[in-house]
């Protein structure tokens, strides 16, 4: 069961989907599963089957769009990690104002880039009680330089310092379609599999989100968090190199557990098998600690 939501973030309305399981015991209050989508993303995309898997086990379970993205109100291009955990924190505080929920026994899931910002809220919110961090990463000045020459990143910086002075001193952002700023061959894949069903996809960002992701060091949150979290990484991962995974899981206090899905890419966690083997794990997790 399903039904729509929306509540307020810093002045924006953010639109989302609450999960519910089809029968719940009168006067009863669910945990809750928090879902936050990745790079761009919207929350029909991705995020249903996990969203409704998890109702069907007696979760409910949120998804939303951070503003600027999907039907969420917010200056449309505006990509910053800070402003999206923000949401995240509200999508909290809303969730604790719901009847079917137990606002203290609420999880964060966090896929990709939302694994990153889930991290970052957990480690300044203690309502947050479980983290579950899928294919994400722990740097992102790593990921996104990792492969270059000292002469590239160079190119890079001064790149992004004409875009910062271009939007501070004229009010103007230098902005990208997504597709361009798109470098590995499955996140490439995805996008044009993805485009025709969501147009939406087809955007533009402000070139400073690469600015803001450079700045962006989610690993070094995790020695201060003492709650429960599950980091899984796909093996065949292009866009966040399992690399990433294990270097979140050196740092993260325990209770902790780490697993590895062999065989498969990014976008793969999402569907068939894979989706099977992700979910088990997760819903094991989330059952044993929350």
């Amino acid at each position: 069961m399903r039904r729509d939501i929306q509540f307020h973030s810093e002045g924006s309305l953010i639109q989302g989907h609450l999960y519910l399981p089809e029968a719940i015991p009168q006067d009863s209050k669910l945990p809750c599963v928090i879902l936050c989508h990745g790079f761009a993303g919207v929350k029909e995309l991705l995020l249903p089957k996990f969203a409704q898997a998890f109702s069907e086990k007696g979760f409910t379970a949120l998804t939303f769009d951070y503003r600027g993205f999907g039907a969420s109100g917010g200056e449309k291009g505006r990509l910053v990690w800070r402003e999206q955990v923000q949401d995240i924190r509200n999508a909290i505080t809303f969730a604790g104002t719901l009847d079917e929920v137990d606002g203290a026994k609420i999880a964060l899931w966090g896929t990709s880039y939302g694994g990153a910002n889930v991290i970052e809220a957990a480690s300044q919110d203690d309502r947050v009680k479980c983290l579950v961090v899928q294919i994400s990463f722990g740097d992102g000045e790593r990921v996104i330089t990792g492969g270059q020459t000292p002469e590239q990143k160079e190119k890079l910086k001064a790149m992004l310092e004409k875009a910062w002075q271009r939007e501070v001193a004229k009010g103007r952002p230098m902005m990208l379609p997504i597709e361009q700023i798109l470098t590995d061959p499955q996140s490439k894949q995805f996008f044009k599999d993805n485009v025709q069903e969501f147009p939406c996809l087809d955007s533009k960002l402000s070139m400073l989100f690469i600015k803001h992701t450079l700045e962006y060091h989610p690993e070094d949150r995790l020695p201060q968090l003492h709650i429960p979290i599950l980091i899984l990484g796909a093996e065949k991962d292009e866009t966040n190199p399992i690399a990433e995974t294990h270097s979140l899981f050196s740092k993260a206090n325990e209770p902790k557990r780490l697993h590895i899905i062999k065989g498969a890419g990014h976008y793969e966690v999402y569907k068939g098998t894979f989706f099977e083997e992700a979910f088990a794990e997760e819903l094991g997790w989330l059952q044993k600690h929350l």
